[in-house]
């Protein structure tokens, strides 16, 4: 895994077939839900959490205080 580009042709209906290894690696199997974002030139397929409020949580504690956001403020 790392950056590496694959060529993948598009069929009639725009569809087009994700190697294997790529659903493999992150952990995306057959029936999930993904996201399909267009940022600047580029395409990215995100995988959907199926739950992603659950998929949410704890993720306040890793966000520095309000505090730490002023005094870091004021050392600027």
């Amino acid at each position: 895994m790392g950056d590496q580009m694959d060529i993948l042709i598009l069929d009639g209906k725009g569809q087009v077939t994700i190697p294997a290894r790529i659903p493999r690696a992150r952990g995306l199997r057959g029936g999930m839900r993904v996201g399909l974002a267009e940022i600047g030139g580029r395409i990215e397929l995100v995988g959907i959490p199926e739950d992603p409020i659950k998929a949410l949580q704890g993720l306040g504690s890793k966000l520095p205080s309000i505090e730490e956001i002023e005094s870091e403020a004021d050392d600027e």
